[in-house]
């Protein structure tokens, strides 16, 4: 079976920002991605819970692209790294069926 080097993003974010970060995700050139609720964690600023009763629910939006497209998403989601309680990872993962990506 044939695999495919690419990159994996992930981004946790608050569930508002999805619209902005499609926008980012879709200019960058990646051809999809998805969004997932969060319902529990814990980090620097101790541990958090959703309880969907107010507008601070997060997500984690997932999306699958070449080394460029994740280059372009680096240089567009920069600014918002420092105004938004953004979490970004970036990671290789091999895939089979690369016409899907």
């Amino acid at each position: 079976m044939d695999l495919t080097m690419m990159k994996r993003i992930e981004i946790l974010a608050d569930e508002q920002l999805v619209p902005r970060l499609e926008k980012i995700i879709r200019n960058s050139g990646f051809s999809g991605h998805t969004v997932m609720p969060v319902l529990q964690g814990s980090g620097s600023r101790g541990a958090w819970q959703d309880e969907r009763l107010t507008a601070s629910s997060r997500v984690m939006v997932l999306s699958i692209g070449t080394k460029e497209d994740a280059d372009k998403l680096l240089e567009a989601i920069g600014p918002l790294l420092s105004d938004y309680r953004l979490l970004l990872t970036i990671g290789d993962v091999e895939v089979v069926r690369r016409d899907h990506f």
